[in-house]
């Protein structure tokens, strides 16, 4: 296995066995190039084969809550309740013994359930002698509430158990979710929710405490955050299941009733946890995340308890896509978190209810929407009161958490670019939101085919470019265009400094073949330009992409479409390279993840005023570490008023190719190749036009078999391989995608 650290480009010494790359003498490398061996094996397959396990090892079994149980007896739980003391995770490591428990009904499980919180309880205030307090806010309060739950409907426990409530209590009473001395934090987010909603749980259950009547009204206070809006602040792939774990588990005994689940607004988060899964099973990061598919477990149990709860099996049938991609990755690995794993999967066991069948979700592209999150200071009471209300006149009390509120402007979240849900279908994600932390709307966040990914995020709360256009004020002249508002906090965390940008989709258009897409970003990245993307998704075949840039200052401007990876070769061309990556990062950087042998050609429309570049970006940010490589095709100069440029791409996945020659003497030498396979399909894309108004490619990727792709957004008529185009897009191929 190749590690992460020695993924880049190869020698220049390398390319003179590649006569195919004449031109690689063009290309400007930056930073300090690694040589890098990819394993023959990855060239061993001369066509995709989905039913060959050796090509495409993802499981597309039929999933039930037996296969959740079956994940369950391979952890040796017999072994796990002879230890009953297990620290401060022992709640969550102990969900699949209440899943045996529930299972088998045997109180052996339940009797180790009990002695175990005895344990943990004794181990909290060990903490608080130490430390004062402790602050694991996520799962215990979960895990408890199911505990409480299960072992009363059993009859192990009653209601009033005194030791329950002594360890419920303490728990409420040493929270501390920031590991600091404020407490009972406001607002929908990921650590003022399992605090506010645990000390409601408590004022329940024991309404006779001296606090009774202030966590009751905290927790629904907390809870109106949240519900006013049904929206989630964080919008990434890490922190955005933290909001949602604990209502998702135990709301019913939260709230009494079921609103949670089945209330129609709700199903806008349901929706965007089913559609961003691809059609592998697989989930791209964005936003601060724990690496390639960051948060899938979390979603498994989530979306079985969603279908169980609404009766709608798609939530189901993606919850088994996740399952499946997760038990590919994890067969015969060592570097997970397995006991992490069990516990979720025993979620999912106790949430499955196989009487749903699961039901494929709609096949076609779609766009969603989600509120818009601001970011403010936290210590500010009068901010807490204007927008949340109820604000705590305690000085320790009722700041607002992660300093986010959920406003009631809506704003684009995500393009979803679908070819289906059959295994292997090509499939994108493109960030629309204006104001996530890192901003990137319209970044491609990921591209995959046959179960291989092309690109991984950084995981960032701050700036991160990925794979859209770059524009770099050079000499820092240009005006700033920050939000009115000047309480608004920027990605360093200062206020008045926020740049106001602005998305929206101006047209989207879906057909049997392609999908056309165009986003339209004001003040991108906070600079006086207009920043536009257009999207051909030719459905099983390959991603074409224009972006457009109207400058509406003068300035002295470096420009760049953006691509990252983590290998970028063999091949490469004066515009063009190929790229793969040899493994996705997982685990917050823990482990390589597996991943089929299939590369992305990125190939940018030529210019000659433009640059190629390979850039090493491990040299400048060590965020980069999992996917260190990026190429970059630059122009630089200066801008002026009205101009406007347009930068256009293709990316074309497609299994590996490495060229060998037949003569093993000294002296070898090969004829000058520049074929569809020697370039893997570089030099059967062809230009006819490419301006603001239109831009024509006529593509052949394969022999004979002839492509189109028309970008003309003004509508005039185009004239194309003999046919009159009126439209602003248009594929004109194959009658049937390969």
């Amino acid at each position: 296995m190749i590690t992460t650290i020695t993924y880049a480009y190869i020698l220049v010494s390398t390319y003179t066995q590649f006569p195919f790359s004449a031109d690689w003498s063009k290309v400007e490398r930056i930073g300090v190039p690694s040589y890098h061996f990819v394993d023959v094996k990855r060239y061993r397959f001369s066509e995709p084969n989905l039913k060959n396990p050796n090509f495409y090892p993802i499981p597309t079994v039929q999933v039930t809550r037996d296969s959740y149980m079956n994940v369950l007896d391979q952890m040796d739980l017999a072994n796990l309740i002879t230890n009953t003391d297990q620290g401060e995770r022992g709640p969550f490591l102990y969900l699949p013994v209440l899943a045996k428990y529930v299972q088998t009904k045997n109180p052996i499980w339940g009797e180790a359930i009990i002695a175990m919180l005895k344990n943990y309880h004794r181990t909290l205030q060990e903490t608080v002698e130490e430390r004062k307090w402790f602050w694991d806010f996520e799962w215990p309060a979960v895990a408890m509430a199911l505990y409480r739950h299960y072992l009363i409907e059993e009859g192990l426990i009653q209601a009033d158990s005194t030791w329950f409530r002594q360890i419920w209590l303490y728990y409420c009473r040493n929270l501390h979710v920031w590991d600091s001395e404020p407490t009972e934090w406001r607002g929908g987010c990921h650590r003022s929710m399992p605090e506010g909603l645990s000390k409601w749980l408590a004022a329940r259950w024991y309404p006779d405490i001296p606090e009774a009547n202030r966590w009751r009204d905290l927790g629904q206070d907390n809870f109106r955050d949240f519900w006013r809006n049904k929206d989630i602040a964080q919008n990434d792939t890490g922190y955005m299941m933290g909001p949602l774990i604990m209502l998702t588990c135990i709301s019913d005994q939260i709230l009494g009733d079921d609103r949670y689940y089945n209330d129609p607004d709700m199903k806008r988060i349901w929706d965007r946890l089913l559609v961003e899964i691809t059609p592998d099973g697989a989930i791209n990061p964005y936003g601060p995340n724990g690496g390639y598919n960051s948060t899938a477990d979390f979603r498994i149990f989530t979306l079985e308890q969603i279908a169980r709860k609404t009766g709608n099996g798609q939530y189901r049938y993606g919850a088994h896509k996740l399952f499946n991609y997760l038990s590919y990755q994890y067969k015969g690995s060592n570097g997970f978190d397995k006991p992490h794993y069990a516990s979720l999967m025993a979620l999912a066991w106790l949430f499955a209810q196989d009487s749903i069948d699961p039901v494929q979700p709609e096949p076609n592209s779609l766009w969603n929407n989600r509120n818009l999150a601001l970011r403010l200071p936290h210590t500010d009471k009068s901010i807490t009161e204007r927008l949340l209300g109820n604000a705590s006149p305690h000085p320790q009390r009722g700041h607002i958490c992660c300093s986010w509120v959920i406003s009631d402007q809506v704003w684009p979240n995500k393009l979803i670019l679908r070819s289906g849900w059959d295994a292997g279908d090509l499939f994108a994600l493109i960030e629309l939101h204006p104001t996530s932390f890192p901003a990137n709307p319209g970044g491609i966040m990921g591209i995959n085919r046959y179960g291989a990914s092309f690109t991984q995020i950084v995981t960032s709360k701050g700036s991160s470019e990925e794979n859209r256009l770059l524009i770099e004020d050079i000499d820092d002249t240009a005006s700033r265009r920050y939000h009115p508002d000047p309480l608004r906090i920027n990605e360093d965390w200062k206020m008045g400094k926020m740049p106001d940008i602005r998305s929206e989709v101006s047209y989207f258009e879906e057909t049997k073949e392609a999908t056309y897409v165009r986003v339209r970003v004001e003040n991108v990245d906070g600079l006086p330009v207009i920043y536009e993307r257009e999207f051909i998704f030719v459905k099983n075949r390959f991603l074409v992409s224009r972006e457009i840039v109207n400058f509406e200052e003068e300035f002295q401007a470096r420009i760049s479409s953006l691509w990252n990876t983590q290998n970028i070769g063999p091949q490469i061309g004066a515009h063009w390279a190929n790229t793969f990556l040899s493994a996705p990062i997982g685990g917050n950087g823990r482990f390589s993840m597996k991943s089929p042998a299939v590369d992305l050609l990125v190939w940018f429309a030529p210019r000659s005023d433009r640059q190629l570049q390979i850039i090493d970006r491990l040299s400048v940010d060590p965020r980069t570490s999992d996917c260190p490589a990026q190429l970059r095709y630059m122009w630089q100069g200066k801008v002026e008023v009205d101009q406007k440029m347009v930068f256009t791409q293709l990316y074309y996945p497609h299994l590996p190719y490495r060229f060998r020659t037949s003569n093993n003497n000294p002296d070898a030498k090969v004829e000058n190749r520049y074929d569809l396979q020697s370039t893997v399909g570089a030099s059967g894309i062809s230009v006819l036009r490419d301006d603001i108004e239109t831009t024509i490619l006529r593509i052949e990727l394969a022999e004979d078999e002839i492509e189109w792709i028309v970008f003309n957004p003004q509508s005039k008529p185009v004239s194309v391989d003999n046919l009159e185009i009126i439209r602003p897009y248009a594929y004109i191929g194959n009658n049937t995608n390969k």
